[in-house]
């Protein structure tokens, strides 16, 4: 059941600084060269759509167009949404989304509102974030307009990338994870076959030196919490889909380094990353905590308890889940940090999937109340206009980057989906 103006009581805060993907110019760009096409291409067939084949060439056209939703009050226009179920404020939120950002003529997310275009940057790892909303949106609904979105953003983003690949790991992580659920969706083997090729490529992040991990970015000797934790959870998603026991083998590996290398054994709270000097020397800046880093980190042991049953990795996922209740949420208002805009937008979203995820094997309440009351702060301080900002609990003036809105709608999806497992 919905519960209005719970009240949390939080220990906490946190100080925004710099994380290992992080950039506030509006994100960075994906990178197959310099991750845009060059000048004269066009990323649309003559139809106005694009595809890709399986192996993330680009051929065709897509027959997705999005269709534009109008009530009675007129074209897109924000009914009062405070007091209806958290099912009907996600709806909401996804309609806010494509009202806002989806870009009809190029069929595809802009990065910026307002704006009509996207600025020239892709920012790969936003638009696999899309993907995610789109597929949190079919998992409530089951409704096929969700999957079809879902395909046409991944294939717009390799598309305009020129490649299914990218210099970062972790945006490729994030495409798999995305592309992944998209495929367990419907089945086709072409989604199914771009997860799987990026898999090769993200398992050559790893280090086989002395000091291991996965890097965050090729030619890079730092390790950082946001090219591990995904690629465990990728690890552990893919053997439990697919059944090889080389892939549990990679998620046990991936989240032992990052156990002993990046995890606080005291507290459990997870540091953004690890950089390896000129001298050869390891310097860990303790001071950069991040929302996704707990995240990704503790998502990765709730997917090795799922496809293992070992309880220390569920006791692993708890402790940082505590201690992320704990330092990254304001002890006033009970409300999650503001970590900017730009990549940091995404933060916070990445967060909430992860702890949702946790709720459903745990059902712990501070989860619950916490996903409650940041959800029923936003949609009071949004449900005007639909748009959300850095802050959940205050206006931001425009222009607001893509990345704060999906975080925003992927809090929304995450309190309708415990509401849905609270009313089972």
């Amino acid at each position: 059941m919905k519960l209005k103006n719970a009240v949390i009581v939080l220990l906490a805060s946190a100080v925004f600084v710099m994380g290992c993907s992080m950039q506030t110019d509006g994100g960075r760009n994906g990178n197959a060269g310099n991750g845009t096409l060059s000048a004269g291409e066009n990323p649309k067939s003559e139809t106005g759509t694009s595809s890709v084949d399986e192996n993330g060439e680009k051929v065709g056209n897509s027959d997705y167009i999005i269709k534009e939703e109008n009530d009675e009050k007129g074209a897109g226009m924000p009914m009062d949404i405070r007091n209806k179920s958290y099912s009907e404020q996600a709806e909401w939120a996804q309609e806010m989304l494509k009202k806002y950002y989806w870009n009809e003529s190029e069929r595809f997310m802009n990065n910026t509102y307002p704006s009509d275009k996207d600025n020239g940057h892709l920012n790969y790892w936003w638009k696999a974030h899309a993907v995610d909303a789109m597929m949190d949106g079919y998992e409530r609904t089951g409704e096929k307009r969700y999957t079809d979105m879902a395909e046409q953003i991944v294939k717009g983003i390799i598309w305009r990338n020129g490649s299914l690949y990218n210099e970062f790991y972790d945006d490729m992580e994030w495409l798999a994870l995305s592309a992944l659920r998209l495929y367990d969706a419907t089945g086709d083997e072409t989604i199914k076959n771009y997860v799987l090729k990026l898999w090769e490529e993200i398992k050559k992040a790893w280090w086989e030196d002395e000091l291991g991990g996965m890097a965050w970015k090729k030619n890079d000797d730092n390790r950082n919490t946001c090219s591990n934790g995904p690629a465990a959870i990728l690890a552990a998603r893919l053997y439990t889909r697919f059944g090889d026991e080389e892939n549990l083998e990679w998620a046990r590996k991936i989240h032992a380094w990052l156990k002993k290398n990046l995890v606080d054994p005291e507290s459990g709270i997870v540091w953004d990353g690890l950089a390896v000097k000129q001298d050869g020397t390891v310097e860990v800046n303790k001071s950069w905590l991040f929302t996704y880093g707990q995240g990704t980190y503790l998502g990765a042991g709730v997917e090795l308890y799922k496809a293992t049953g070992e309880e220390q990795y569920l006791r692993d996922a708890e402790k940082t889940a505590a201690a992320a209740l704990d330092k990254l949420v304001n002890f006033s208002s009970g409300i999650l940090k503001d970590e900017g805009q730009g990549d940091g937008g995404l933060f916070k979203g990445i967060l909430i999937r992860y702890l949702v995820n946790l709720y459903e094997v745990n059902r712990d309440e501070a989860i619950k109340e916490m996903i409650y009351h940041n959800t029923d702060s936003l949609v009071n301080i949004s449900y005007s206009d639909g748009l959300f900002g850095t802050s959940w609990d205050k206006r931001r003036p425009m222009p607001l980057d893509l990345s704060t809105q999906l975080s925003g709608v992927f809090l929304v999806e995450g309190a309708a989906k415990i509401d849905r497992m609270e009313n089972k």
